[in-house]
Formats: C-alpha cells, sequence, structure tokens
C-alpha cells in the first residue's frame, strides 16, 4: 500500500507552523481591513477624512485598512466605525474561538 502524499500546507504546517499561523491571523485581519474600506468608501470619505474626524492619524487609519499587520483595537475600530456611519457588533460564544487572538495595536489614542 502507499502511503497518501503530503500537501504543501500539510508540510509547511510541520516545518514552520509561524507562517501557517500567520496567514492564518492575516486572513482574519484583511476581512476587517475590508469592510472598514467598503464603509469608509460608502460615505464618501478619504482616509485623511476618517484621520481628522476620528483624531487618529492618517498613518494609522491606513494601518487599520490594510490586509496585514497588527489587528486594530476595538476602540479604534469603533472611532473608525462611527465616523463613517457604522457600528461594531461583538459576539462571544463558547467553543472554538474563529476571531483574532494576535495582539492589539499598540497606541489606541493615536
Amino acid at each position: 500500500m502507499s502511503k497518501k502524499p503530503v500537501s504543501f500546507r500539510e508540510r509547511m504546517e510541520i516545518s514552520r507552523p509561524y507562517v501557517v499561523e500567520r496567514q492564518e491571523r492575516n486572513s482574519r485581519k484583511s476581512i476587517v481591513a475590508l469592510q472598514l474600506r467598503v464603509l469608509r468608501d460608502a460615505q464618501g470619505m478619504t482616509q485623511a477624512d476618517v484621520a481628522q474626524a476620528t483624531g487618529m492619524t492618517t498613518v494609522r487609519i491606513a494601518q487599520m485598512e490594510s490586509l496585514v499587520g497588527a489587528f486594530p483595537s476595538i476602540e479604534n475600530l469603533e472611532r473608525f466605525a462611527v465616523v463613517c456611519g457604522g457600528r461594531i457588533e461583538v459576539v462571544i460564544s463558547p467553543g472554538k474561538a474563529d476571531g483574532p487572538t494576535d495582539k492589539p495595536e499598540s497606541s489606541p489614542s493615536e
């Protein structure tokens, strides 16, 4: 009997688990980043408009909309959403976590 071939992903999980974990983290971050961009675009606002209205820097807004990097803090997400006419909904339930587990941004007051 021949062995089942090992997929590239399986080999990656074995040899470099940190790469797979980073890809998963960036996948979750990209979903939120795209939602922020859609919300901002729907209001016809620029990143500079959102930065001015929230008191954050344009760099922070760009980081929040970036597909990779640190996950924004809840406080910054809420500030962004409110300015763009949106809202934040949080669901907490028992079971396996589906949401982001990486570290929040270091400076929510920016």
